[in-house]
């Protein structure tokens, strides 16, 4: 698997995975509506070029031969969805594609973040991690994320609740 950062000209990748792989991870547990609304705002193209040029946001695909099996957003600095202590960096967004689901690709993309953070000189990473999805609560358990915490996810049509999980680096 390689790493690299994803350029303004791939933007419409960016927008077909990210809506893919969030549909496969969250749209079976969540009204039609929700998912709908959240769509419409997240993932919208003015939306995602916003972001893609945020400072201290850095955006990556995973790839694999010559497919995009992933992405993954990490925010430092003031870019961080909250806290934005000095000395974290945020994992915002981290998925890979359905075919490429336990492969070891998550656990690269974990340890690809550990290297970002200490490359800019970060004690911990962060993120928030829906309460209703074990399967991620356990993977990060299993990279050694803890739990710290609660925050308030907004879904657009509805707020739901994430664990703050953090790993000490």
């Amino acid at each position: 698997m390689v790493v690299t950062p994803i350029k303004n000209s791939e933007l419409d990748v960016l927008q077909d995975l990210a809506i893919r792989t969030y549909s496969a991870a969250f749209a079976h547990k969540n009204k039609p509506e929700v998912i709908a609304d959240y769509y419409e705002y997240a993932f919208a193209k003015a939306h995602l070029n916003k972001q893609l040029a945020t400072k201290d946001s850095l955006w990556f695909f995973a790839r694999d031969d010559d497919n995009i099996i992933g992405y993954l957003k990490l925010n430092i600095n003031q870019a961080q969805t909250e806290f934005r202590e000095p000395n974290g960096l945020e994992i915002e967004r981290i998925y890979i594609d359905t075919p490429y689901l336990r492969k070891g690709y998550g656990q690269r993309l974990i340890d690809f973040s550990i290297s970002k953070a200490r490359q800019h000189k970060k004690n911990y990473i962060w993120l928030g991690v829906w309460e209703e999805n074990p399967e991620a609560i356990l993977f990060y358990k299993k990279q050694g994320f803890i739990i710290t915490g609660t925050h308030d996810y907004d879904m657009i049509a509805e707020v739901q609740t994430d664990y703050i999980m953090t790993l000490d680096i």
